[in-house]
């Protein structure tokens, strides 16, 4: 007959509080210390974005325009809190591409603009980009030419 063991030797397996703490306030840390950089890495990359839409919808409606694609008018206007390169006209589309902006980048002046079959636009622009950390502006001349 087999006896019963009164002591048994174990290996607890797990972690300490002391240790989860640490872990915490570990990782609370690199969070914190991270953070304005992350906030400006997000920032920069809607700007650059933003920036890349609007230059991409005025240059695409200026060629849709010389191409004489659809026998139509093409043009590039602001619709609400998108930036819409439309077929038609802007309000009523026939055909359009909306980009949206972020809430944390600012538009302005971007008026509704349309491009004869020569590419000029209707009139020249110079819309205003810009966020917290960073603004500039494109300038749209009357023969279609931009500036960045």
């Amino acid at each position: 007959m087999n006896s019963p063991v009164l002591f048994q030797n174990k290996t607890q397996t797990g972690f300490t509080l002391i240790e989860v703490l640490i872990v915490i306030a570990i990782t609370a840390l690199l969070a914190l210390v991270t953070s304005p950089f992350m906030s400006r890495f997000v920032l920069q990359t809607q700007y650059n974005t933003t920036t890349d839409n609007i230059l991409s919808s005025i240059r695409k409606a200026q060629a849709y325009a010389m191409d004489g694609k659809n026998g139509a008018v093409w043009g590039v206007c602001r619709a609400s809190d998108n930036i819409r390169l439309y077929q038609g006209s802007c309000s009523t589309p026939v055909t359009s591409e909306d980009f949206s902006i972020p809430s944390s980048v600012t538009v302005t002046d971007l008026n509704d603009i349309t491009f004869n079959q020569r590419g000029e636009p209707s009139s020249m622009l110079s819309i205003s980009i810009s966020t917290s950390i960073i603004s500039s502006s494109i300038q749209l001349n009357i023969s279609g030419g931009t500036n960045y």
